[in-house]
């Protein structure tokens, strides 16, 4: 994929469509990083707080609990920043209307349908994995009473928050837009013009230190709130810090999507970052274990929220940067697994957790339940979405009904993972071709 074209240079449509291929790899690998997170905290050596979980392993891994708080600490940001990225998209495309329309089927329908579904069989799962444990004596459904401390932490979303909050977003977006676009008079189509406010983006999106811009407010609201990252928070309303954090990556999504024509400059600082974060990450470990075993205040708290905003920010732009230019995503298994990721990250959970259940006491080492438990749940919600959900009523409800099946994430749709072939000095306003669905 080439997107070596002068940063201002203007857009004509005369040409099919670009396929960002490498965006399809990336929401296909970070499904199996969801499924993955969620297989590795029964093995974790320091476990997230306020996170009630059954099959917790007596004999922990160190390998596992790196792993699983690597992943914890940057995969909701990535997950954000493509979903900002791809919702800017579907909104100049389709128009308010329209935009709200489809996000309100497909992120509110679906987390209400999946929480009828989905919440109270994990409900059962998490009770009879906890009488597994000897936590409590089950005495058989409706006589459930919990010990306090696992009741406390039971009700809420449970992973289907990030619908939720995503909708938020949505709606703030379009909101704003509305707004916008009534107060310069102007068509739809001229949303996506720059006003000369927004020029001076350009210049920080080809700085190599851009990551650093969204760190500062990051930190900024992980020293109020560590729990956003280093916790979970089971609840059915949103949490004012969390909502705050998640949409520093949301906005930074929107952002990249609106400075497009400058993809190419920012694609070629992706090594660059992971590396920092590698070495970022190495000394935020520790951290995240002191912090863990004897709250930090003052200077080191602050220097554990630094760590884990630039973290977070330096391996979310590396990620989206590496897989912006690669060109592998457009064989057949890595399209199938992008097409079911977000069938993945609705159905995964149960599975996983029943897997890690039945591997408890089998005499294996802990890392091998890790990845029974991982390798277990991405087949059985594979198995299920090609069984009950592809080619059916379900798939187009989750989906969309359209030509491109390929992206199957909840914050975006097909038709968005596509951007004009450039033609430098043509003259003509930037715009993005689509295939409605």
């Amino acid at each position: 994929m080439n997107f070596a074209v002068p940063s201002h240079s203007a857009w004509q449509i005369s040409s099919p469509p670009i396929r960002l291929h490498g965006l399809d790899a990336l929401r296909g690998i970070a499904a199996v990083l969801v499924v993955l997170l969620h297989a590795g905290i029964p093995y974790m050596s320091q476990p997230l707080p306020y996170l009630v979980w059954p099959a917790m392993d007596i004999h922990p891994s160190i390998t596992v609990n790196g792993l699983t708080w690597c992943t914890e600490c940057f995969l909701m940001p990535l997950f954000f920043v493509l979903a900002g990225f791809f919702s800017q998209g579907l909104l100049i495309s389709r128009g308010e209307r329209d935009f709200l329309k489809g996000r309100t089927k497909r992120l509110l329908a679906t987390q209400l349908a999946a929480g009828l579904v989905i919440l109270p069989a994990c409900l059962a799962i998490w009770i009879l994995g906890w009488a597994g444990d000897g936590l409590y004596v089950f005495q058989g459904f409706p006589n459930v009473v919990l010990p306090p401390e696992l009741e406390a932490e039971l009700y809420g979303w449970a992973h289907l928050w990030f619908l939720q909050y995503l909708y938020i977003y949505c709606l703030m977006l379009c909101g704003i837009s509305w707004v916008a676009k009534r107060v310069r008079r102007s068509k739809l189509a001229e949303i996506d013009c720059k006003p000369s406010s927004f020029r001076g983006l350009d210049d920080l999106l080809v700085c190599i230190w851009k990551p650093l811009f969204p760190a500062i407010p990051c930190a900024l609201i992980l020293f109020c709130d560590t729990r956003i990252v280093l916790g979970f928070y089971q609840t059915f309303l949103p949490v004012i810090s969390k909502l705050a954090y998640y949409s520093i990556f949301f906005v930074v999504g929107v952002m990249f999507y609106r400075q497009r024509d400058t993809l190419h400059l920012h694609a070629r600082f992706g090594k660059t970052y992971l590396f920092i974060a590698s070495l970022v990450f190495a000394a935020t470990l520790p951290l995240i274990h002191g912090h863990l075993t004897v709250p930090f205040t003052g200077l080191r708290l602050a220097q554990l929220a630094l760590q884990l905003a630039l973290f977070a920010c330096f391996t979310t732009f590396g990620l989206f940067a590496i897989f912006l230019r690669t060109r592998r995503g457009d064989n057949a298994l890595t399209l199938y697994l992008a097409e079911a990721s977000f069938w993945v990250y609705l159905i995964h959970l149960p599975f996983v957790v029943l897997t890690q259940i039945a591997v408890a006491q089998l005499p294996v080492p802990t890392v091998g339940k890790f990845l029974l438990a991982g390798t277990t749940g991405l087949a059985l919600a594979l198995m299920t979405y090609h069984v009950f959900v592809r080619n059916t009523w379900l798939g187009e409800f989750l989906d969309g009904h359209c030509r491109f099946r390929a992206l199957a994430m909840p914050d975006s749709e097909p038709a968005c993972n596509h951007l004009p072939v450039p033609t430098p000095g043509s003259g003509t306003e930037k715009k993005l071709t689509t295939v409605s669905s």
